[in-house]
């Protein structure tokens, strides 16, 4: 009973200021814990004559996001906004007579997206400062299919549901759990973005 009251006396005695001040940071660390995203299993367009605005389902039916031209009115077609859920992201071209160039920022990462080759866009090198990938399309010219050239562990693929129809495509993600959703953003909107008409 003793050592009962001296632990309530103790208690009692810190000032409520400070226990106050307890509360509010372990609120605000839960608060702070990492966005989880859900995993993204396709893209197709909103509207069947437009590749301006698309939709993006997830594993978890309740969920989906969307991708859509900034500046639609414009016929801007270098900076965009994507978000699935909590999860928010930017995409941009770096500069506006470079399409070689994109930054897709996403959670506080930046990956930034570099053409391979000059003048090629179907092949790509992307960082995020952390991991590297080499993302381009499979088979050279024939823009409905789209991979990363890494070991089975590291694999990320994307291609069209249908032939010949860049407006639905199949997101296969078996990348590690370190890899980044900016990098996946990434990848899924340069294989769209170069393998769609503009209109």
């Amino acid at each position: 009973m003793q050592k009962s009251k001296a632990t309530k006396s103790a208690t009692s005695a810190i000032p409520f200021t400070t226990k106050w001040s307890v509360v509010v940071f372990m609120f605000t660390f839960l608060c702070l814990e990492p966005t989880v995203a859900q995993k993204i299993t396709g893209i197709s367009t909103t509207y069947s004559d437009s590749f301006r605005e698309w939709i993006i389902p997830t594993e978890d039916p309740d969920i989906t996001g969307e991708l859509r031209m900034r500046w639609t009115f414009q016929n801007d077609w270098t900076e965009w906004d994507l978000r699935v859920g909590e999860l928010a992201a930017t995409i941009v071209q770096k500069w506006k007579e470079d399409p070689s160039l994109w930054e897709v920022r996403c959670d506080g990462i930046i990956v930034t997206a570099k053409t391979t080759w000059r003048g090629d866009f179907h092949q790509w090198k992307l960082s995020d400062g952390k991991n590297r990938f080499n993302w381009g399309s499979r088979y050279g010219n024939n823009l409905e299919e789209w991979t990363t050239d890494n070991p089975d562990d590291s694999f990320f693929q994307l291609y069209t549901y249908r032939e010949g129809d860049p407006r639905d495509w199949v997101v296969i993600d078996q990348l590690p759990e370190d890899v980044s959703t900016a990098m996946k953003i990434a990848m899924i909107f340069l294989a769209i973005h170069f393998s769609a008409p503009h209109r």
